[in-house]
């Protein structure tokens, strides 16, 4: 029995990570357009550079760079700074190593056709990471559902076709996570040092990766493991000495004005950090997903359900939370920023999806309608146009599945369940009819 689900699980994952990466590729150097974000080729030419010359440079707007020059590229405007430190180097030489390999010589020979596939490798890295971690702590069918919608979620698709750093941080976290679960059951100490030099990697990528080591300091911390608290505490603390030296190597003077601009450059109030549901940046434009607003109702459900069991979801999204509430809640056309968020929020989804779908009516009917409207703005108003007769139809259509609450009886439970996951199946094919008729128009 366990070989023929080990079968199943393999061939479905398969299938989803096939799903996964055709919907990545579609348009990949169309949407998000050229232009959207050039922190792509920042991240590239710093690695590039570094690589090939010896010393970071890239593009930067900062006053504190005195050794610059304006370059027009790809006709575009760019300050080319030399050295450029206002972040660490390791995404820098993933992303500047991938466009070498792919054949780009220099700096000025780079497109986005030439890197764009390391985003797609680390999304569908993304959706492999996330199934084992879920597959450890909550079993294979949960991990098998939230892996399809992190395959197919459009906000997440389309996000996740850019070379951002966020795109690197995601699938590394979810694997110290899962190195971290897996230590936890068996106490194998090769798991949490592999998890510990992840973390350590991960803040010489970009220091609000922090939240990684953050959070499994906060995980044993719970758990009462002070030695292995100890480890992820001192993990920041190495990670940062080996920048500052890195920073002093090449510019002391600047690397130090440039830490004082990046504690102060976002744009914060004390009410900013609901810039995440006013302004559902995706990644200079907004895109309302419900699939997003959902998964925080639902990680809220799972605050208050058996935390034990979900400590490490719980802890991993607060300590990232932790991180942009304190830096970066409202950065105008920064999408990016809350895609490590989107992990936890799909987990939390799956959840409510095994425990709540079908079972409690009242918030499968509050699902289909935070979910369902959007999608219906995502497809059906894209494609035809916004109509009042299809908008009220599905309103009533999703009001089946409160029956049970009024009338009584085995017949309404059946048609609620059924019209239920009907529906919910039909959300999966609007969310790859969402990513394929995209664009920015």
């Amino acid at each position: 029995m366990k070989k023929i689900i080990s079968k199943y699980s393999i061939v479905s994952l398969f299938l989803i990570l096939v799903l996964g990466f055709l919907l990545r590729v579609n348009n990949l150097n169309t949407w998000p357009r050229l232009g959207a974000t050039f922190d792509e080729y920042a991240w590239t030419w710093q690695g590039m550079n570094l690589i090939q010359k010896g010393v970071p440079i890239s593009w930067s707007p900062h006053a504190q760079y005195t050794n610059a020059k304006d370059v027009t590229y790809q006709k575009t405007h760019f300050r080319i700074v030399k050295p450029f430190l206002e972040h660490p180097p390791v995404f820098g030489l993933v992303a500047g190593g991938f466009a070498i390999l792919n054949g780009v010589h220099d700096m000025y020979h780079l497109d986005i056709n030439h890197i764009r596939p390391l985003a797609v490798i680390l999304g569908i890295l993304s959706i492999v990471f996330l199934y084992l971690l879920v597959s450890e702590i909550y079993g294979t069918k949960t991990a098998l559902f939230a892996s399809l919608l992190y395959a197919t979620i459009p906000t997440i698709v389309v996000g996740s076709r850019i070379v951002q750093n966020e795109n690197f941080f995601i699938p590394m976290w979810l694997l110290s996570l899962w190195f971290i679960a897996k230590y936890i059951k068996s106490k194998n100490v090769i798991f949490r040092n592999s998890a510990a030099i992840l973390c350590c990697l991960l803040i010489l990528a970009k220091i609000p990766w922090i939240a990684a080591a953050g959070s499994m300091f906060l995980i044993f911390m719970y758990l009462r493991r002070w030695k292995d608290a100890a480890i992820f505490f001192f993990v920041p603390i190495v990670s940062l000495l080996i920048y500052f030296a890195y920073g002093f190597f090449y510019d002391p003077k600047l690397f130090l004005s440039l830490w004082g601009l990046q504690l102060n450059r976002y744009d914060i109030s004390f009410t900013s950090i609901y810039a995440l549901f006013q302004k559902p940046f995706l990644v200079d434009r907004f895109m309302t997903d419900g699939w997003i607003y959902f998964g925080w109702f639902a990680y809220v459900l799972l605050l208050l359900r058996d935390f034990k069991k979900n400590y490490i979801v719980i802890f991993a999204l607060l300590s990232y939370f932790v991180i942009f509430l304190a830096g970066i809640p409202d950065e105008p056309g920064h999408g990016w920023y809350r895609y490590p968020f989107y992990p936890f929020l799909v987990i939390s989804i799956a959840l409510f999806i095994k425990d709540n779908f079908a079972k409690n009516w009242i918030l499968t009917f509050l699902f289909l309608v935070i979910v369902g409207t959007t999608l219906l703005g995502l497809t059906w108003e894209s494609a035809f146009g916004f109509s009042y007769f299809v908008f009220r139809l599905v309103i009533i259509s999703w009001g089946l599945t409160l029956l049970p609450v009024f009338i009584p009886g085995k017949k309404a439970e059946y048609v609620s369940r059924i019209s239920s996951f009907i529906f919910l199946g039909t959300f999966i094919l609007m969310n790859i009819w969402a990513v394929l008729i995209y664009n920015e128009q």
